[in-house]
Order: C-alpha cells, then structure tokens, then sequence
C-alpha cells in the first residue's frame, strides 16, 4: 500500500507527547508489506523513514530540551538519544517506534533552518535491540542457576526442579552412548561400570522462559494468547553450548583429568617383566596427551573424589604352559589394575580387567602344549572413588597356579616396541557439586546465537505474526496466524490509493503451493537418531498435499533453525553419584556392611565387634537369599571372607548377623546376633 500526504489529509508526528510541525510538502511514503509480520528479523520490518522538520519555534523548544541542543553551538547534541513517538495519518494510527536525530540543518546567521531525524517502527527497534544480544547475553536466565548433582537431574524429572521450567533430558553430545548385554563388564550405559555421570546430562530450559527473558531484560513486553497455551509448557530448549559437557566457570570439563600416556623405546620402559602375583607399576614417562597437566613423572593426579574411566593398550609376550596361563576364569588366575599413592603402601580400587581374563581363559581352551607369543589387548577400565591424591597405576597378573608350578613369563613392551598405553577418557564426578550457570550454557552455536535469530526460530516454528500495540509503548502482540486473521476488520482505503500510480492486483490462489513440508533441523542426540531410523523421518517433521486448490502448484519448505527430540529417561541409566550421594544404590543391588577385621571361629566375637566397617555387595534381597557377596556394585571382586566368621548388618532389617564367608565370597551360613 503506498499513501503520499495530500491538503485534505494531515499527518501527526507525536514525540514524547509533543506534536511537532511538519513542512507543508513534506511528502511521506508509509509502504507496509504483510511479510512484515512473519518475519521480524527482517530490518526495517514495519517502517523506517527519513524526515525533514522545520526550526519552528514549537520544534525549537522540543529539540533543545530533548537533545541538548544549545543555539550557540547547534552542532552538539546527543546523537544516541531515542523518543518514543508515532505517526498518525488522519485519526489512523499508522506507526509507533522512536524518532532520533540524525543531523541539524546551518544556513549562516540564519541559524538552525531544519531538523533531520529517523522515525523508526517499534519492530524495527526491537529488532535491532534483539539483533545487537545473544542468548547468552540472558542474564536475567540466572535465576535459574543450581548445582550439578544427581539429585537436580533427577528431581527434574517429575517438575520438581524450578517447578519444571529446568529439566535434564537424556540425549547423547558427542560420546557415543551405546546400549550392551551381557554377564561381564560390557561399559554400555545400561550397564554400572558405563552408566552416565552428572557430566553428561545437560538442562534444558522451558522455551517460553527464554522468551520472557529477551522481552523483559531489554525493556519489551508483549500480549496475546499464543503463550498462554498449557501445551508450550511442555517445550524446552537445551542448553548446549559447546561440545560434550556443561560449561562452569574456571574449569574446562572437555580436557579435565584426560590423559593418555606410553612408553619411550630405550628409556627403561620397554621390556618390563610383569612377575606373577606382584604388582608392577607402569613406568611410563611419554605423556601422548595431557592438556590440562594431570601427568607428571609417571603419577596421575586426581583433583576431585571421582571414578576414572579409561582404556589400557598393552602390547605382551607371554611364554607358558597353556596350563598355567596368566590368568582364566576357570581357575585362580587373574589380571588386576589398581591405583597407588604416592609415597604410599596403600592401594586404593583394584579391579579385574575381564576382557584379558575372558581372552587367556579362551586361549587356554584352544591350544595345547606351550606358547610363546606376542599380542596387543585393549579394554575398557574404571576404577572407583578414587580420593583426592597423586597415584602410580599399577597391573598385576597371577597364573592358574602358584609357586612350585612353572610361572608364566610375561613381558610388556618385548623388544622395545611401545605399542602399550594408558588413558584416561572420563572424570565421572568431574561436574558434580559445580554451580551450572544456565546464562553460559545457552546455545551459541559457531559464533553466537542473536536473540533476534531465536525469536525469528520460534516465529517460523510455531506460525507466529508479531506486531507492536497501537496503544501501549514498547509492547508487542504475539499471535498465531489463524488468532490474528480473525481479529481482521475490513477497511475502505480507496481515498488513500495514488490512482496516478500503476496498480498490479494478483490473484491469492497463484500464491498457493501444493505441497508444504514443515520442519526442524535433524539432531545428533541419540533419541532423535533413534526416532529418524524407525519413522524415516526426523522428530518434528510433518507433510501436507492440498487436494482443494486446483490452482495450488509447487512445494515449499520450511525449515526452523531449532532441533527437536522427545524427551525421555531410560529406567536404570544414569545412576553414577553425585554431591547427594557419592554411590546410589544401583536397581535391584543390595547393600551391606561388613567388619573389616575377622575373627576365625568365634561368632560371638564378631557379634561384639563395634567399628571399622566397609561396604560388600550382592544381587539379592534379605541375608536369606544371598549366595556371595562382592567389593564393588559391579559385582566381579568377590569379598575374601577367609572362611571366617564376620559381623554383617542386614539393611532391610538392621539386624546384626555373625556371617561365615568363603574366600571367594560365599555366603556359607550366618547366625542372629
């Protein structure tokens, strides 16, 4: 539509409640084009003019006051200063925004002749309000910062945290989750020694939050009733900023405690005899990745209580009897791994290495005679709640049979090859107890993310118009197309309409497309790569064909800047400690405590015992019921009991037994205290 000012017609420029005067043939041009209204990052949006104004004595007055303007100096103002104002075009209100002052117009000792200012749209302001801020920028979104621990992601889950406006969703970042079945150590997240840690769940945000804070945190409000809908409670936005991990202040998860370490050819860390039943520190000095200094000399530092997950590369020569090898599952043989302090004898998490065990107990069962051969194993390890120190990782491996049989031979690293290494993958608790500032963790994409980019998103996703109110200053109407078109009321503009001006009219049904595809940016996360697969589609997306319009031709996609995924909790994933508990108890693994000292044949003197208790394990409920207890919840080191008599609380019922144990963790009989 285009109007030009006529001598029947008035325009009214009203700034901060003064109406300035106009030049009698100032000519304006209001064009406004519907589009305007389905795509508010789109500058100048609603409308943007230039405009002369007199030096009247009205504006004068307005100017000097306004901006500072002195008569001796008419140059110097503040060129930054923003008055509201609108424009009216005969009793219509056609524009509210701000007028700001570009330049003064000089003519001798005339003095000031004209003003030039800039009215702009309230959508063009708010736009270049929206436009200058990234979401990280939010910091009103701060309120909303907690403490990374189990305890906030699970309470999320059933709207506890922030009544619902945080909740943790499980998607994958970058690590790769997979799901494994099996008897042993198989590290998928189904499992206790793969589970998810603090550090791999990252919040999300109700998305109306986010909105509510771009308006409100820059001076805008708005109204409508599409935000008022009990279904948008259900949206949330995650906060991914980066990589695989949250972001907090003065640490960087991504290379905390991460390590991988070898040996050096002709150094003294090649050709190392693992001797049988002793344990053998790793003499390893090549520091193949370190970027945050965790490894120095040959010692790990661990800054925070947590678990360690890593892999263990070694490259071996084994020469035995294959009746003797070093270590199977059908006899006594094992491999171990474990941490010791420095300047200390006290170990601190020993742990089979199944994979090597499961390896030699499958080689002992296809060959014959002896070996003498060289191989390269790789497993996956973790070791438990290892305290804050400096430790040396150690490896022992015992054979089938001890001293007088033949002990196997086994060298690490033979003829000076340095195939073998260590490496730490995760800090399971290296987030926990950290304060998770949701301002950072917004998204910022490669180079940030602009509010007005967000709001363009939302916009486009849910079909919105947004407009500013005639009435009220700063404040906008957020629409759904279909509210908005019918609020429409039919106006006559045929007085308005420059007959001498070319008229082109365009029949609406030209403009229909046949087929519309709407939706979101596929997503890496696991869930969403899960639905794609079985839907053939990715979450979000739906498909129209219009059959009615016969006119309708061609296809149109629409594609929002955001990524959808449903949100969803894998019964038994996730359980990995936190701040509220280093070690929750794992679905269906009953605990216990047992006295640390034994007492050989005499019940009653465990019965008696009063202090030095640790923890054992078992898969079944009640002292009734269980067989064998272990040392870690992930049931694989049974508990050596030394056939002797320990006192055992039973946690169901807190009641205190003389329990007789086996060395390789077998309940053989208990009796009440």
């Amino acid at each position: 539509m285009g109007v030009t000012n006529t001598n029947t017609i008035a325009y009214k420029l009203v700034a901060s409640g003064s109406i300035l005067d106009l030049f009698d043939d100032e000519d304006i041009l209001v064009s406004d084009n519907i589009t305007g209204l389905f795509d508010i990052g789109t500058l100048p949006v609603d409308f943007s003019r230039t405009i002369t104004l007199p030096a009247t004595k009205k504006n004068n007055a307005f100017f000097e006051h306004v901006y500072d303007i002195s008569v001796d100096t008419p140059y110097l103002f503040s060129t930054n200063t923003k008055v509201d104002a609108y424009l009216d075009f005969d009793g219509i209100y056609l524009v509210s925004g701000y007028i700001q002052l570009n330049k003064v117009v000089l003519k001798g000792d005339l003095g000031v002749l004209s003003y030039e200012v800039s009215l702009f749209g309230l959508v063009s302001s708010f736009a270049r309000d929206m436009g200058r801020n990234y979401l990280t920028d939010l910091t009103s979104l701060s309120s909303y910062n907690h403490t990374s621990s189990y305890n906030s992601i699970t309470s999320s889950w059933s709207g506890s945290l922030f009544n619902g406006d945080i909740v943790y969703p499980l998607a994958d970042y970058g690590s790769g989750y997979q799901f494994a079945a099996g008897t042993l150590q198989t590290f998928g997240i189904n499992d206790v020694d793969g589970a998810l840690s603090v550090q791999n769940f990252k919040p999300a945000i109700r998305l109306k939050k986010v909105w509510d804070a771009c308006f409100e945190q820059y001076g805008y409000t708005y109204t409508g009733s599409f935000w008022n809908q009990s279904w948008l409670d259900d949206v949330y936005m995650v906060c991914n900023t980066a990589l695989k991990y949250p972001e907090y202040s003065g640490v960087d998860l991504e290379g905390f405690g991460k390590i991988k370490v070898g040996a050096i050819s002709g150094s003294g860390m090649t050709d190392i005899v693992l001797t049988s039943g002793s344990w053998t520190t790793l003499p390893w000095y090549n520091e193949l990745s370190d970027t945050q200094n965790f490894y120095n000399n040959g010692a790990y530092t661990v800054t925070k209580e947590s678990n360690l997950e890593g892999i263990l590369n070694i490259n071996i020569n084994v020469s035995c009897s294959v009746n003797n090898m070093p270590g199977t599952l059908t006899a006594n043989g094992t491999w171990q791994m474990r941490m010791l302090e420095t300047g200390s004898s006290t170990p601190t998490s020993t742990m089979p290495l199944q994979s090597y065990i499961i390896f030699f107990d499958q080689l002992q069962n296809s060959r014959t005679g002896q070996i003498d051969t060289t191989y390269e194993l790789k497993t996956q390890f973790k070791l438990y709640d290892i305290p804050v120190g400096t430790y040396y990782f150690q490896l022992r491996q015992s054979p089938n049979f001890p001293s007088p049989t033949v002990a196997p031979i086994v060298t690490l690293d033979p003829k000076q090859t340095t195939k073998s290494f260590l490496e730490i993958t995760a800090v399971n608790q290296a987030a926990d107890g950290r304060i998770l500032d949701i301002p950072t963790n917004m998204p910022y994409g490669t180079n940030g993310i602009r509010l007005i980019d967000f709001i363009k998103g939302v916009q486009k996703k849910f079909n919105l118009v947004i407009y500013p109110n005639k009435t009220k200053p700063n404040q906008m109407v957020v629409d759904s197309f279909n509210s908005w078109y019918k609020k429409g009321v039919r106006k006559d503009f045929n007085r308005y309409i420059n007959l001498n001006d070319p008229i082109e009219v365009v029949p609406a049904n030209n403009l229909a497309v046949n087929q519309l595809e709407f939706g979101d940016t596929l997503d890496q996360d696991y869930i969403s790569q899960q639905f794609s697969k079985a839907a053939n589609r990715p979450f979000g997306q739906t498909f129209y064909t219009d059959t009615q319009n016969y006119f309708s031709q061609g296809k149109l996609e629409v594609r929002t800047t955001f990524a959808s995924t449903p949100l969803l909790q894998i019964a038994g994933t996730g359980l990995s400690g936190s701040v509220a508990g280093a070690n929750p108890t794992p679905p269906n693994t009953y605990f216990s405590y047992i006295s640390s000292q034994d007492y050989d044949q005499d019940r009653n003197a465990a019965c008696n015992h009063s202090g030095g208790y640790y923890t054992v394990y078992s898969s079944e409920q009640g002292v009734d019921n269980i067989t064998k207890l272990y040392t870690d919840y992930g049931l694989t080191t049974p508990f050596n009991g030394g056939y002797q008599y320990w006192r055992y609380i039973d946690t169901t019922n807190y009641q205190y037994y003389a329990a007789f144990v086996g060395y390789d963790g077998q309940l053989l009989g208990y009796y009440p205290c």
